[in-house]
């Protein structure tokens, strides 16, 4: 919008400098009429003078030389930079409205370098030294007449001179109206095409602006929309996540209590440590669930803050955090990270590694001789590239694109809540990374995820 503003102020700007430029040439053409006038009116003067040599049209001769002489004195304290009021008392002798004054002066100042005025004046200087000729002519024809030694050869050879100078005035009068008024033409017809160039650019400026706040209202829409679409997300996954957290809380519950009941009618210790086991195997889950709506709530509350995270630290922090559970010491873990320091997230770090390596210790295979879980991590070109992989039961081929769904299993016996691989996605998408899944039932699991090494420069 500064533009706009910028070329409608050169518009204001531009419209009265139009104004005033025709003005003052308009002025100045008036001011030519009356200094033409009155060297014509003193040249008649001047022959009525010659014949009939009436001291009235000497004196009438004098008054009309006055005009002209005005106009001179303007002109010279212009161009040598006298003072104003001489310039506006030379400008009053000539009998220019003193109303125009003042665009009189402007024009002088601001235009005596432009050629068309300088032009102009050149031809004012030029008529003034043929009205100081005809002044000299003048006392020649008063002191020959006053001294009566005026002969009728000597009065024509005079009138001829009277003549011949009153022609050139009027040839130079008309050349300084004449190339005024071009002048104004040309000025008026650059002015014109600036008016057309300003309004051309505000009219671009304004349909630019349009676009801009078009486009702006366009992609405020598709945000909406997508932000409404997320919102119809969020209210679907919230309502099935009451469901399944108030079904999968409620059911380690009322399975103790079962549990409990049965116990307390029977009387083998072997059989009732059984029922403790069980109980244990349920609380274990029970807790597991509880940490993974912990997790999720975390992960849905937490801002994006993008910080250095040492990766080593979260693999580190996961295993040592793991290294109780009954499966992990059965278990073999590799780490090669060629890569420390990572530009992300500690938090959502923290739920991919430790939830994708917890799924590795919970779906080990205890048939194999050595079970194994390796986490690997390196740079590929703009990202961080994590490698997660296992040798345990694997996934079947149909269920690759279901694990990352809130709340799935792959069946009733499962050992997880069905929340930890979709806080795994949720926490890489906010990442603005990618995963992928390799898997083959009886060889095991493999998780490729990929993260932006620059966060801010992703769309």
């Amino acid at each position: 919008m500064l533009i706009v503003l910028f070329s409608c102020s050169s518009l204001i700007i531009i419209n009265y400098l139009t104004i005033k430029t025709l003005s003052a040439c308009r002025a100045y053409i008036d001011g030519e009429s009356h200094y033409s006038k009155a060297q014509k009116d003193a040249t008649l003067h001047l022959i009525t003078y010659l014949y009939s040599e009436n001291k009235n049209e000497w004196s009438l001769f004098n008054q009309e030389l006055v005009i002209p002489e005005g106009d001179k004195i303007a002109r010279f304290t212009l161009e040598n930079g006298g003072s104003i009021d001489t310039i506006e008392a030379g400008f009053k002798t000539g009998r220019n409205n003193p109303k125009d004054i003042d665009d009189l002066i402007w024009l002088y100042k601001n235009f005596q370098s432009i050629s068309f005025f300088r032009d102009a004046i050149i031809q004012w200087e030029a008529a003034d030294q043929l009205v100081d000729n005809l002044a000299e002519l003048g006392n020649e024809v008063n002191q020959k007449i006053v001294a009566n030694n005026l002969s009728e050869e000597e009065k024509s050879i005079l009138l001829v001179k009277i003549n011949l100078l009153s022609v050139e005035l009027s040839k130079y009068g008309n050349k300084f109206a004449e190339t005024l008024a071009e002048g104004s033409r040309d000025a008026k017809k650059y002015l014109l095409l600036l008016n057309v160039m300003f309004t051309l650019i505000i009219i671009g400026s304004v349909s630019v602006y349009y676009l801009r706040m078009l486009k702006k209202l366009n992609h405020s829409k598709l945000k909406t929309d997508a932000t409404n679409l997320e919102l119809l997300i969020v209210n679907k996954e919230l309502d099935k996540f009451v469901y399944s957290a108030s079904h999968d809380l409620r059911s380690p519950i009322s399975s103790l209590k079962g549990l409990i009941e049965v116990m307390k009618s029977e009387d083998d210790l072997e059989q009732i440590k059984s029922y403790l086991t069980l109980m244990d195997g349920s609380l274990d889950k029970q807790d597991q669930f509880i940490k993974d709506i912990i997790d999720y709530s975390r992960n849905k509350k937490s801002e994006i803050s993008i910080e250095n995270v040492s990766l080593k630290t979260v693999v580190e922090t996961s295993i040592s955090q793991n290294k109780y559970l009954q499966e992990s010491k059965n278990i073999n873990v590799y780490t090669n990270l060629t890569i420390d320091l990572m530009n992300s997230n500690a938090l959502k770090l923290n739920i991919i590694i430790n939830n994708l390596y917890t799924n590795g210790i919970k779906y080990y295979d205890a048939t194999k001789e050595r079970p194994s879980i390796a986490i690997n991590a390196f740079e590929e070109d703009d990202s961080y590239i994590l490698v997660i992989e296992d040798n345990g039961i694997g996934i079947k081929p149909e269920f690759h694109s279901k694990i990352f769904e809130m709340f799935f299993v792959t069946n009733n016996e499962s050992k997880g809540s069905g929340l930890g691989l979709y806080l795994v996605k949720d926490a890489i998408e906010k990442l603005k990374g990618t995963i992928k899944i390799k898997s083959k039932i009886g060889v095991g699991t493999q998780f490729i995820i990929s993260l932006p090494k620059n966060y801010n420069e992703q769309s």
